[in-house]
């Protein structure tokens, strides 16, 4: 990772050396030399990274390089931060002040640049003693994967499946078991790598268990586990209609909770990966003895601690796969995407292939982590290479023995010494994060790029870096090292999005662990409570600080190298954000996101001009200060969704680098100064339509061909019943590059298709109380790329509606909430044919499902929420053919 901190600095150099060139002339030769020497030392640090085997003996050398380009990192990043404040100055005598002062600093930062070099010098020529030789730039060395890791692209964003294989007797005999109800308690037992969790998820979503019981819930235990916490995420996935309530209640309240809700319905509860008897004896009161209808199914290691929890369990010891079975496995993982037909791999392949799999001694884990690196590797030189070094690995230690689980370590490690360098300080920065949590994609790709961790030079055309992020994890989810689970787009807010979320199995975390201490992986301070520790405070570049209500923050003066502040979440008890956030000069990632009590953002954030990520989403009533102009590294900025505490509007001209702007509106933020973000990629805007002039200049901006926008969701208020927002409507559907479009307020009718043909680009549509007369599907279902639609609160005041055939190819998700006089709804065969989540809300005139859902074979779940009871009992009942195959069906709040 030493590579990865040098490349980023000799980037930094070069950057200040053109940007700052009238302010640095007097120490330019100091930075120039300096570059130099990172430059020769870069290349002796690709040959470190082919060298693992010798690692133990290169470890302190690299830690060291590490440390000294960060002291060198903070250096330059206080320099720069003075000389632009000098020159933002436009008093005479402050200016010739700052001069005189700059002197000074001038020639403090010189000393230091000069002591800088001479050290990267001698660690240079320790790294020659070693032995290691300078690769030539532009070459990789053997073990490196840049080349393959640029071939990972978006494509991975779409549902990662697990490759499940010799599952099949499994599945059908623990769904038996909890579908007859014969045991309270379903135990899958066996070592870790086998696929416990894995196969606790392909029981827990089959059909004929989801038909069973009426409410599920899934609690992972990690040995950190705090039994509060458990409790109530149970509960929330039994009664999610309560989750404001249970959020407030204290562990006798949620512990009688959960033991009523288990006798009034029939829940199945999944405890995974259970590690000690005391987990159960802590939370046993809260499940109920009897014969409920209620159902646990546990995963563990051990076998007694099934026994512990119900004598009467029945227990199913997971066991290795056999060989035909490993070898699938392998096959899916080496070829991934050949789905339907088996890939032919030539005879040597095959006889080396199946060598590895009896190294790896048929434990899944260690065959899909060898099929990961087997991937995009499709010659037998290749297959070699990889046999090679997984022999070399386990004869490092003492073979391979299935039984022992540092065997599988071995096999584990392989795969993480043929990561790329940029793809190791992404895996070990999931180290973070605590056992069996499950952190957003989008804040992980936050965090790696505000810590530096993503390579510049692997963006490429028009990608952002939140687009090489989500390349890396890709990369890193193809090999099996971490687990992402995409769930189905949704609306949150007003907003489409994609949630994801990713971890680490707990022998990868393991792993994790093992190489972050290996390599003293940065420091990071976390606050829970008011008594945390300050050791380290000097040194520490991250700060979390999580959900709670503490007595005291930590004074944020001490942390003077933060580059990371993460406030989520926190209630501000004084209702003011402390003073001495303004002094955090080198932050680089700042959340307030959802934060409670917060009124306003100090000005001094002003000061951040290393801000790359500031995030204020979910903080309505907060005043922010007309300060974001100056913050001239930042690359996405998160408002606030419908603030309206603003003095004067928001000034956004200077940020040259702003790849991702959400929730800009024009009656807070200046709209000209759209124009003058030339990086922008991804744009979330609200036009309040009370001003003719802000619509016609949001529309001629995004028709614009000078700007390099790619994602573009735009939401229209309508303030007016006039003629005019039927114009205003049809020229947003003229808009080339719009993605989403959602609508608030009345707009008559909408336009026929041929005249929205241009909106070809656009994949979600949300309508909100549009009182449309005149049936929306008939234009809407002729929209080649809608993906999402979203027609809610009076969006459609019509009594019949019909979804004809061939219509809406692409749509996947449709939401029908509050359309109060929707009767009948027709859906043709051939119709929706893609469609795989429907929700129909308080549609309370509608008689019964269309028939036509039967033909949607893609069709996953099925939601009915505050729909009369005559309307549920008919689809239990008479009408329950029509969506026999779906496998998640709710209907709840009935009246």
């Amino acid at each position: 990772m030493a590579e990865q901190v040098v490349t980023l600095l000799v980037e930094k150099v070069g950057q200040l050396l053109i940007n700052e060139a009238r302010f640095m002339c007097r120490v330019r030769v100091q930075l120039e030399e300096l570059q130099a020497e990172l430059r020769r030392m870069r290349r002796f640090l690709k040959d470190v990274d082919g060298r693992q085997e010798e690692w133990e003996t290169l470890q302190d050398l690299v830690i060291e390089i590490r440390k000294v380009a960060y002291d060198a990192e903070d250096v330059l990043e206080l320099y720069t931060f003075k000389v632009s404040s000098r020159r933002r100055r436009r008093n005479v005598l402050l200016r010739f002040a700052c001069i005189f002062n700059e002197g000074i600093a001038l020639y403090r930062v010189g000393s230091k640049m000069d002591s800088i070099k001479i050290k990267f010098s001698k660690l240079t020529a320790s790294l020659r003693d070693f032995g290691i030789t300078a690769v030539r730039e532009g070459r990789e060395v053997p073990s490196s994967s840049h080349e393959r890791l640029n071939q990972v692209r978006r494509s991975y964003s779409h549902v990662i499946e697990e490759d499940v294989v010799g599952f099949d007797k499994d599945i059908k005999i623990l769904v038996e078991k909890l579908v007859n109800q014969d045991h309270r308690v379903v135990s899958i037992f066996g070592m870790g790598g086998l696929g416990k969790t894995t196969l606790a998820k392909k029981v827990h979503h089959h059909p004929d268990v989801r038909r069973q019981f009426d409410s599920f819930a899934w609690a992972c235990i990690s040995q950190m586990w705090e039994k509060i916490d458990v409790l109530k995420g149970i509960l929330i996935k039994l009664i999610p209609e309560q989750t404001s309530e249970i959020k407030q209640m204290m562990d006798a309240e949620l512990v009688k909770q959960l033991y009523e809700i288990q006798q009034r319905k029939k829940c199945l509860v999944v405890l995974d990966d259970v590690w000690s008897n005391n987990v159960w004896d802590t939370i046993q009161p809260a499940f109920p003895d009897g014969d409920t209808g209620s159902r646990i199914l546990l995963t563990t290691r051990t076998k007694e601690l099934a026994y512990h929890i119900d004598p009467n369990a029945f227990l199913h010891r997971l066991g290795f796969l056999n060989r035909e079975e490993s070898w699938q496995l392998l096959l899916k993982k080496a070829f991934p995407g050949r789905r339907d037909t088996e890939p032919r791999v030539e005879t040597q392949m095959e006889k080396i292939g199946k060598a590895m799999l009896k190294q790896c001694g048929d434990v899944p884990l260690a065959i899909v982590v060898v099929g990961g690196l087997l991937a995009n590797r499709h010659t037998l030189n290749e297959w070699e290479r990889v046999h090679h070094s997984l022999d070399r690995y386990l004869k490092m230690g003492e073979g391979f023995d299935p039984q022992d689980q540092k065997s599988v370590q071995q096999v584990l490690a392989l795969s993480y010494n043929d990561l790329p360098y940029q793809l190791k300080s992404c895996f070990l920065y999931l180290g973070n994060f605590q056992e069996d949590f499950k952190v957003s994609t989008k804040k992980l790709f936050l965090l790696w790029i505000a810590e530096g961790l993503l390579v510049p030079e692997d963006r490429e055309d028009e990608e952002t870096m939140m687009d090489v992020a989500e390349r890396y994890l890709g990369e890193l989810a193809q090999r099996s090292m971490v687990q992402v689970e995409l769930s189905n787009e949704e609306w949150r807010g007003g907003t489409l999005e994609r949630g994801g979320t990713c971890h680490l199995h707990d022998l990868m975390r393991e792993l994790c662990l093992s190489k972050r201490k290996g390599e003293d992986f940065q420091s990071h301070g976390n606050v829970h409570d008011s008594s945390s520790s300050s050791t380290g405070i000097t040194k520490t570049r991250k700060l979390a600080i999580y959900f709670g209500f503490p007595r005291d923050l930590p004074d944020l003066k001490e942390f003077k190298l933060l580059r990371v502040l993460d406030f989520e979440g926190f209630w501000f008890r004084e209702e003011r954000i402390p003073e001495g956030i303004g002094k955090l000069i080198h932050l680089k990632y700042l959340s307030f996101r959802n934060c409670r009590a917060v009124r306003k953002l100090p000005s001094s954030i002003g000061n951040f001009q290393f801000l790359q990520i500031l995030d204020i989403r979910g903080c309505y009533e907060i005043s922010i200060p007309n300060v974001l102009w100056k913050l001239e590294s930042l690359r996405n900025l998160y408002l606030p969704y419908g603030t309206e505490d603003i003095n004067e509007k928001l000034t956004l001209d200077g940020l040259s680098h702003l790849e991702i702007l959400q929730n800009f509106d024009t009656s807070t933020c200046v709209l000209k100064d759209l124009f003058t973000l030339p990086e922008l990629r991804n744009l979330e805007a609200t036009v309040r339509v009370g001003c003719k002039e802000d619509m016609e200049t949001i529309i001629n901006y995004l028709n614009a061909t000078s700007h390099q926008l790619q994602c573009t969701y735009l939401r229209i208020i309508l303030d007016f019943e006039e003629e005019e927002p039927f114009l205003v409507l049809r020229k947003a559907f003229t808009i080339h590059r719009l993605e989403s479009l959602e609508v608030w307020g009345k707009i008559g009718n909408l336009p026929e298709y041929p005249q929205i043909h241009s909106s070809a680009s656009l994949t979600v549509i949300h309508l909100r109380d549009s009182r449309l007369t005149e049936d929306p599907m008939t234009t809407l279902e002729k929209l080649p790329n809608l993906k999402s639609l979203y027609l809610g609160y009076e969006a459609y005041v019509g009594n019949e509606m019909v979804c004809s055939a061939g219509g809406f190819p692409q749509l996947q998700i449709l939401i029908l909430s509050c359309l109060r006089k929707l009767e009948n709804w027709r859906v043709d065969e051939g119709a929706l044919r893609l469609l795989s989540s429907l929700t129909i809300k308080s549609c309370w005139k509608m008689r019964r499902l269309p028939e036509g859902l039967v033909f949607l074979t893609k069709l996953q779940k099925l939601g009915i929420y505050f729909m009369f009871k005559v309307f549920g009992d008919k689809v239990r009942g008479e009408d329950s053919y029509i969506i026999q195959h779906v496998p998640f069906v709710t209907i709840d709040y009935e009246h």
